[in-house]
C-alpha cells in the first residue's frame, strides 16, 4: 500500500507494541491510529472497519472514533483523522486508503486463520451486547475479509 509500507513488531520498554514502516508521512496519522489506538484490539478493528462500509453505503451521522491519540470521523467522501496531541493536525484520506491498511493491519494483527475466527467471534457477542434483539450481526467486510 502506498505510504504505509508494512507493520512490524517494536521491542518497547514493558512489552512488544506494533509498529508501522511509513514511504509518505502523509500516512503518519493513519498508521498512528492503528498502531497507537486500536493496537491489537480486535472488536476496535472490526469496529472501524465496519464504519468504513457504513460510509461506504452513504450513512450520514456516523458517530466520532475517538482513541487514546486520535479522533476519526468517518464520512461518504472518506476519514477525517485528528491526532491528539498539543499540536493537533487533521489529515483526510479516501475511504479505500483506509479500508486497504485496515485489512493489512487486520492479518497482521492475526496472521492464522484460528485467530481471526476468533475474532470475528469475539465482535459478534460484543455487537449482541450492545445492540440486544438486533438482527444476527454479520460483519460487513466478511464477504472480502481474509480469514
Amino acid at each position: 500500500m502506498a505510504g504505509i509500507e508494512g507493520f512490524c513488531w517494536w521491542d518497547a520498554p514493558g512489552g512488544v507494541l506494533p509498529s508501522a514502516r511509513l514511504d509518505d508521512e502523509r500516512f503518519r496519522a493513519l498508521a498512528d491510529l492503528l498502531t497507537s489506538d486500536i493496537r491489537t484490539d480486535r472488536a476496535g478493528l472490526l469496529e472501524a472497519l465496519m464504519l468504513v462500509e457504513w460510509a461506504r453505503e452513504g450513512r450520514a451521522g456516523i458517530d466520532e472514533w475517538q482513541g487514546d491519540s486520535s479522533v476519526a470521523e468517518f464520512r461518504p467522501d472518506g476519514v477525517l483523522i485528528t491526532d491528539l496531541g498539543p499540536d493537533p493536525k487533521t489529515e483526510q484520506y479516501s475511504l479505500d486508503e483506509v479500508h486497504e491498511a485496515l485489512v493489512r493491519y487486520w492479518q497482521f494483527i492475526f496472521p492464522g486463520t484460528g485467530q481471526r475466527q476468533s475474532a470475528l467471534e469475539a465482535w459478534a457477542r460484543g455487537f449482541e451486547r450492545e445492540n440486544p434483539g438486533g438482527e444476527n450481526p454479520r460483519h460487513p467486510c466478511l464477504a472480502h475479509l481474509p480469514l
